[in-house]
């Protein structure tokens, strides 16, 4: 039973087969302390992977500034039977910008913003990007980048777009603001042209 007055905090698993999901439900049931959800919100605190795929919900852990695990922490929890320090467990090599972004949400004590795009023109996304256009604007809005709903206002466009652009503006890969996000600095839009 989920008590209302305080927000309970909520861990996502990717890249997860079943047996581990399994796994992890029942180490969260048995322990408790959180709640299981598919995709990761402002009450996500942890991530776990059972793998080293960049998914969109390890993007968005990253720009929240989530821990981002590996499943070995919930195994040594299961054998501990309580919640353990996280940090031997996080997936820092794979993903050097989470622990950067967990610290520095730890830091601002939760009022986290990151501000990768702050500088950037507004972008739109195309409407056939993928992922899917909501999960790349609101990662570049996670990232204190502006997001625009008409291809008029913006001074970049992520995605295919064959459309009429406005004098001047960018049309770059969706890998883009991916792989941004994964390095945790703006890349150079040359090698994300297309066109």
């Amino acid at each position: 039973m989920v008590n209302s007055t305080k927000a309970m905090r909520t861990l996502v698993m990717t890249s997860m087969p079943t047996e581990k999901q399994q796994t992890l439900a029942q180490v969260v049931s048995t322990l408790g302390g959180f709640s299981i959800v598919d995709r990761v919100s402002e009450s996500t605190t942890h991530v776990v992977s059972g793998g080293h795929r960049r998914t969109l919900n390890i993007l968005l852990g990253i720009a929240r500034g989530c821990w981002i695990l590996s499943f070995e922490w919930i195994l040594w929890c299961l054998e501990q039977r309580q919640w353990i320090p996280e940090e031997p467990y996080e997936l820092s090599e794979q993903f050097p910008a989470a622990q950067i972004c967990r610290l520095q949400r730890h830091l601002s004590a939760g009022e986290h913003q990151q501000d990768l795009f702050q500088d950037q023109p507004a972008m739109f996304v195309s409407q056939h990007s993928q992922p899917p256009t909501q999960s790349l604007e609101e990662l570049i809005e996670l990232c204190g980048g502006t997001v625009c709903k008409t291809v008029r206002q913006a001074g970049i466009c992520i995605g295919k777009y064959s459309g009429r652009k406005p004098e001047g503006s960018r049309v770059l890969s969706e890998q883009w603001v991916l792989d941004s996000i994964m390095h945790l600095k703006r890349l150079s839009y040359d090698n994300y042209d297309l066109e």
